[in-house]
Order: C-alpha cells, then structure tokens, then sequence
C-alpha cells in the first residue's frame, strides 16, 4: 500500500561546501511539498520566520486549488483526509446559505469555524475520538472550557461537515467509526415566566428612556422594541431568531406576519427552517394582532416587527440588561430569551389545552409536551389521585357497613 503524501513541511537544507572545505552556500529552510523543495530565504536561527512562510505557502496552495483535488493527492481514506479541508469543503459548497445567516448567527457560525480550524489544523478524521474532542473542549477557547451545552452545539456543526464530506465522496470510511464521544445532553429546562415577572419585564422596557436625548424631561424610549420582543414571544412561544427577523411584508428569506389573515408564517412562506428547529405557521392571538396592527401603523417606514434604528433588531444584549434589571439575580440566572417558549408552553398546560394542539402550536411534538410540560397540566396524574380517592372511600364505606353489621348481629343477639 502505498504511503499518503505528507503535507507542505519544512526542511533543512544543509551549507554547500568546496571540495578545499570553503561555504559555498549558507543552509537554509526549504518548504517540501512532494518532490518540490521551495526556499523560504530564513536560515537556521529564523526556524519560526520560516514556518510563517510555509503556513503562508499552503494557504495559498489550497486557495488555488479545489478540495476535491486537494483530497484526491492525499487519498480519501479517514488517516488522510483532513478535518480542514472537509470544513473548507462544506463551507464552499454552503456559501449561499451561510450568507443568509442574521449577524449574529453568521458571527457565532464563523466564530466556531475559527476555533475548529485553529484546533484540527493538521489532524485527520481518524483523530476525532473521545480523546480530542474533551481536549478540543478544554483548549478551543482559551483561559475558558466550552461548557458542555456549547460543545454540543458545536459538535451539531461539525458532524454534518464531515458526513456531507461522506456523502460527496470525499471521505472513504472503509470500516472506520468516527468516535464521536460526547457529553450526554442537558435535562431540559423547567424555568418558566410568572405573569407578574412578565409583567414586570414589559412595563419596565416599554418605560425606559434615555434622558440624555430628546425633548428635556421627556428623553426618548430605548426598549419598546424589547417589549415587543417580549409579547411576541409569550404569546406565540415562537424561537428568538424568528421574531427578531420577523417582517410585515412577504420576503423569500424572512418570517411574515400576514396581518390580513391573521397567520404568523414563522419560517417564512417557504419554511425552510431546520428539521430540529421546525417553525411552521401558527394564527396570531387576537389581543396580539391588536398590537400589531397599531405597530405597523404608527411606523409605516418600516417592514421590520422588531425595528431598532431602521434594523430588524437583535434582542439578545438589550433582554440581558432588562433581566437583571428586574428579576432577583437567582431568576435571572436560570431564565433567558427562550424561557418565554416555556413560558407559553407552560401557560397553555394550565388552561387544559391539548397536548396536541400545544404541539402544532409550537412546532414540536406531542411527546416533548407531555415529558417536558405535563405536569403543569391541573390534570398531571389526576387519574392516580382519584383512584386512590376511589379506594379511599371504598375502604370507608366497607368499614362503616362492617360496623353496622356487627352492632345488628349483637342487637339480634342481645334480642
């Protein structure tokens, strides 16, 4: 078998002598990319001026080629293939749906695509194993481990690249199982709003002002976009980045509320939400399509439901600041913008409505509603307590009619 070409590395290229013993020429690091040797100009003492130079000599080697040639020089098998180019593989053929990304979904993606790059630099697919990944955990944020929520989300994106790698051919397994150890997910969370605590979160980011600016004594508000924020969300439960890209008019890559007909089209009209984060349309509550409508008509120059400055507004920094504004620091802690999707899960639960319908309602299934929110149902187990209320009674009534048959045998026999 044949061994895999090594990657661009450096090499020594020792002095040339005369044959009388005089330097003919200095010795110096070469850049050996197969049978190629590339001088780098440093000499022996420059060791650190010359791998610049080779990192700088391979990434312009690989943008100038394409993956798939890239791969096919280095074979398809899993001690081959590097993490890296699989990575540069996806985002390449991706490109188009990476850029529709919101600014911040774009930052966090690339964000964990840098610290990917900067960790599995050099390594191969047959190093993913339990070993690398706590390693990878521990290292790819420096002076801070990844929590063990973020490494699973991180690890949500990397596993697709290297099965998109497989299923384009350019990843032979060959009987190889890529380990992908991981921590076991996160219990689901329990936090819910109350309807003071919402209350409380809507009455002081409508009410915010900034008094350095405006008419004096009067100020300018800085929060109602965060009040809007808030309804949306407790009364359609719908994910953060669904409202914060929410739209009063119908674009091909934004959520629409159709005011007219009074549904919320949550992923957009062609609803090309992710499987695992399903947003299908759902009916805007009348009390919140009141609001609405008296939104868009006190700010017709903009399509944006969450307009901040004439952008649709990311709430997430703003919503932190309210929190610890208004909740004790133990509730801030536990709850966060996607607590209102438990909020309205949890609120629904109480009125009786049906599992089912809650499911729909909220684009998940019924057996996520009933093991995460049953037991806010007033009828959580309700059959249990009135069996045993059942046998209660049953056992009462047997005593009392043992009793009175023993004081009619002893008054028979009394006769």
């Amino acid at each position: 078998m044949a061994r895999p070409r090594k990657p661009p590395h450096l090499i020594w290229v020792k002095p040339k002598l005369t044959a009388d013993g005089k330097l003919r020429a200095n010795g110096y690091w070469a850049i050996a990319d197969g049978e190629k040797r590339i001088g780098t100009g440093y000499g022996l003492e420059f060791r650190a001026e010359a791998e610049a130079a080779r990192l700088q000599y391979e990434v312009d080697q690989l943008a100038s080629k394409s993956v798939s040639e890239t791969i096919n020089e280095r074979g398809k098998g899993p001690r081959d293939v590097l993490v890296v180019d699989l990575i540069r593989f996806y985002m390449e053929r991706h490109e188009a749906k990476i850029q529709k990304k919101s600014k911040e979904e774009l930052r966090n993606y690339l964000n964990t695509v840098e610290r990917f790059i900067r960790f599995w630099d050099g390594k191969t697919v047959f190093d993913i194993n339990e070993r690398t990944i706590k390693e990878y955990q521990q290292k790819a944020r420096p002076g801070k481990p990844l929590a063990d929520s973020t490494l699973l989300r991180e690890f949500g994106t990397l596993r697709p690249m290297i099965n998109f790698g497989i299923e384009k051919g350019r990843l032979e397994l060959r009987g190889h199982i890529v380990d992908w150890e991981l921590p076991p997910p996160p219990a689901p969370r329990e936090a819910f709003y109350s309807r003071s605590e919402v209350a409380a979160l809507l009455w002081t980011a409508w009410k915010k002002r900034n008094m350095g600016m405006g008419k004096p004594g009067v100020g300018i508000p800085t929060s109602r976009h965060i009040a809007r924020f808030i309804l949306i969300a407790v009364w359609t439960g719908t994910r953060s980045e669904k409202i914060e890209k929410a739209s009063y008019v119908n674009y091909d890559d934004r959520p629409w509320m159709d005011l007219d007909s009074g549904i919320y089209y949550r992923g957009g009209v062609a609803n090309k939400s992710p499987t695992n984060k399903k947003a299908d349309p759902v009916r805007i509550p009348d009390e919140l399509i009141h609001h609405l409508k008296r939104w868009r008509k006190k700010n017709p120059e903009t399509d944006n439901v969450i307009d901040y400055h004439g952008e649709a507004g990311s709430a997430k920094g703003a919503f932190r600041r309210l929190k610890l504004e208004v909740l004790p620091p133990d509730r801030a802690k536990k709850c966060n913008r996607h607590t209102f999707r438990h909020t309205a899960a949890s609120w629904l639960m109480q009125k009786r409505v049906p599992n089912r319908i809650i499911a729909k309602y909220l684009s998940t299934t019924e057996e996520i509603i009933d093991r995460v929110y049953g037991h806010f149902s007033p009828d959580f187990h309700m059959e249990v307590n009135i069996a045993l209320k059942t046998a209660k009674q049953e056992r009462l009534a047997k005593a009392v009619k043992e009793r009175q048959e023993k004081k009619e045998k002893a008054h028979k026999k009394a006769a």
